[in-house]
Formats: structure tokens, C-alpha cells, sequence
């Protein structure tokens, strides 16, 4: 499944929240920045990087900020991704409901507490099977999953 940028999925609401305003997206190398960009112009004037194979981060593509405007007295700015992005405050536990299109489907979890990476009867996988989740969107939720359990474990000791 494509992700929303590449599907133009939520472009015009986009541009809606943007208007009248000097905007800037930011985030970590690779989550797509510069392909939600090339979509609000539907064309490319960003290079969308690739992401890499061994360590599975973005390769940093965008490397100095740029401004575009997008029509009279709005404009986005494109800057260089992070290498590292700490959201220690989240609780893996809680990491779910900051995925917006899981919030729909973890009613749908057999188990309360579901972590939605080993349980079998689970809301998010099916959503997954049913096409209303992107398995990209999941893959990096498993990833931040992780990551934040391990810290969690780290400081216990």
C-alpha cells in the first residue's frame, strides 16, 4: 500500500491548514517529507530519499532548508530530516492511540492491554488484512514499539 502523500490522500485538507502561514515540516530522515511536499505541487521538487537497508532510517537526502511558496502569503519549508528523534515520554503501552488510523480498530482488540505485536485476535493486524492500515504505517509503529519498551526495561534496572 502506498502511503497518503503518494496517494494525494488528504492533500486539499493539507492546503486548507496551511494557508496564510509559513510552514515547516520536520521529523526524522526517510518519513516522508519531501514526497508530502512533491505532492502538495504534484510534481517533484524535492528528491525523496530512500531508506536504508541496513539500519532501515532514511539516508538524509534533504540536506539545507528550502522555502516554497505555495501561492500568496503561504509557503512551506522542507528541512533535513533527524538522524534521532526522542519520544521517551510516550509509554509503549500508550503508543497506539498516537497512530490516528489505529484509533478505530484497537476497539476491535480481543484482549485489553493488546500491545498489538504478538496477540493474535487483534483490531490493528486486521485492519492491516483489511486494507484500512498500511503495513509501512505498522512496520514503524513495531519499530517505535521497540525501541520504547527497551528504554522502559533500561530504567528498571
Amino acid at each position: 500500500m502506498k502511503h497518503g502523500a503518494n496517494k494525494k490522500v488528504g492533500i486539499n485538507k493539507l492546503l486548507d491548514i496551511l494557508k496564510d502561514n509559513i510552514n515547516a515540516f520536520a521529523g526524522n530522515s526517510g518519513v516522508g517529507k519531501s514526497s508530502l511536499i512533491n505532492a502538495i505541487f504534484n510534481k517533484e521538487l524535492t528528491q525523496e530519499g530512500e531508506i536504508s537497508s541496513r539500519n532501515k532510517r532514511g539516508k538524509n537526502t534533504t540536506t539545507s532548508t528550502k522555502l516554497y511558496n505555495i501561492e500568496d502569503n503561504t509557503y512551506i519549508a522542507d528541512t533535513p530530516g533527524f538522524s534521532t528523534f526522542s519520544i521517551e515520554e510516550i509509554q509503549s503501552k500508550n503508543l497506539a492511540y498516537y497512530f490516528k488510523e489505529f484509533k478505530d480498530e484497537i476497539k476491535n482488540c480481543e484482549f485489553i492491554g493488546c500491545t498489538h505485536i504478538k496477540e493474535e485476535n487483534c483490531g490493528i493486524k486486521q485492519g492491516i488484512k483489511e486494507g484500512k492500515i498500511s503495513q509501512d504505517r505498522y512496520n514503524r509503529f513495531c519499530k517505535i514499539y521497540e525501541e520504547l519498551k527497551k528504554k522502559e526495561e533500561t530504567k528498571k534496572w
